[in-house]
């Protein structure tokens, strides 16, 4: 079993999901991604390598999973548009692009995870 975490920069995201999408969101993580993160995700590719997606209802998840930490990190949650591409894909990649997804993904996790 693996511990869900939320990065602080997707927190504002999730809050503004409907609180039913939240509360299926949040059974979700705990139930199927927590248990098996790999198996019930897309890994995805180009400037994402690395994370993976899960898609729940018109939303996309994506996080990465932290195996030797037995841990899974939300980096961001974004709503499926007309053409079968996610915002979130995009403001990820574009944070990818210049440098910072790892970066912040890395600062968020030595904050996450005790010393």
């Amino acid at each position: 079993m693996y511990e869900v975490k939320i990065r602080p920069q997707a927190a504002p995201e999730i809050k503004a999901l409907p609180k039913n999408v939240r509360n299926h969101m949040r059974e979700h993580l705990t139930k199927i991604v927590a248990v098996n993160p790999a198996d019930c995700s897309v890994e995805l590719t180009g400037p994402l390598a690395g994370f993976r997606s899960y898609h729940l209802l018109e939303y996309r998840i994506v996080y990465r999973i932290f195996e030797e930490l037995g841990l899974v990190v939300v980096v961001g949650v974004g709503k499926k548009n007309a053409d079968h591409c996610a915002e979130i894909y995009k403001n990820l990649e574009a944070m990818a692009m210049a440098g910072k997804l790892a970066d912040n993904v890395l600062t968020n996790l030595r904050m996450l995870t005790p010393s």
